[in-house]
């Protein structure tokens, strides 16, 4: 798909692999992602020991993934933490930056599903939820496809607008917006008709579920442009950063 294209037509990540995602900067990164998904999977276990209602099975299977996914997540986070591995391995770092960060942009939900699961609301609740995470992920294809459109109009050569131009974007950006408030907006009357559940408890969950969405639409909103750094350096040479002198000749940095 990208198979034509030359390294003139990916400048701009010349400088994005220089400034933002400089591999010691993808390093701190990490760190905060994984800070991240711990306390999110603090919550699911606390909330699995704290809470007798949630029992659904399939919990039994994400729980012990998702802290061995976790672990494994902690090791290669803290290895990278040693500037010279993360210049040496940066190919892997990008791959493992896509990851966690496609990772992390779910993981928001273990907080809203264990607190459905836990009140003990409609279930149109948990299947708004649902809906609004899978649109999510079709977002996120819809930001790749995006992300490709736009190194085929040139927009990643010298002096382009790069992945988002917000001038230009403003339609692409609302489409999130306008399909979240369609979303919640046909749950706000079944919440109104039924008057068994608590008002507060109902908006703490659309609460929830506001701050999960948020988190997961905008790393789809900028995700691509981490595939695309992966990508540049598998694909040219010239992507892969050289590291300092200092660094190269730095024995205790190993």
């Amino acid at each position: 798909m990208l198979k034509k294209y030359n390294e003139e037509d990916f400048m701009l990540f010349d400088d994005i692999a220089t400034d933002r995602l400089y591999p010691p900067n993808i390093s701190g990164g990490l760190l905060g992602v994984l800070m991240y998904s711990a306390v999110m999977n603090a919550v699911l276990l606390f909330a699995r020991w704290q809470s007798p209602n949630i029992i659904h099975p399939s919990w039994n299977i994400i729980v012990p993934v998702s802290i061995s996914i976790l672990i494994v997540q902690a090791v290669i986070t803290f290895y990278y933490f040693h500037e010279k591995r993360a210049f040496t391995f940066q190919r892997f770092q990008s791959i493992f930056l896509c990851f966690v960060t496609i990772k992390m942009s779910l993981e928001g939900y273990y907080i809203f599903f264990t607190a459905y699961e836990d009140k003990s609301v409609p279930t149109y609740v948990g299947q708004l939820g649902t809906s609004i995470m899978l649109g999510g992920i079709v977002f996120l294809i819809l930001s790749i496809i995006r992300a490709v459109n736009r190194v085929k109009d040139g927009h990643f050569r010298e002096g382009g607008n790069g992945i988002l131009n917000f001038s230009q974007s403003k339609s692409y950006v609302s489409i999130p917006i306008i399909f979240g408030l369609t979303m919640v907006g046909g749950a706000i009357p079944k919440m109104l008709e039924n008057s068994l559940y608590p008002f507060t408890i109902m908006l703490e969950l659309y609460f929830i579920l506001l701050l999960v969405s948020l988190i997961q639409y905008a790393i789809a909103l900028v995700w691509p442009e981490f595939l695309l750094l992966a990508y540049c350096k598998f694909k040219f040479k010239s992507f892969y950063i050289e590291p300092p002198e200092s660094i190269k000749h730095d024995t205790n940095n190993e």
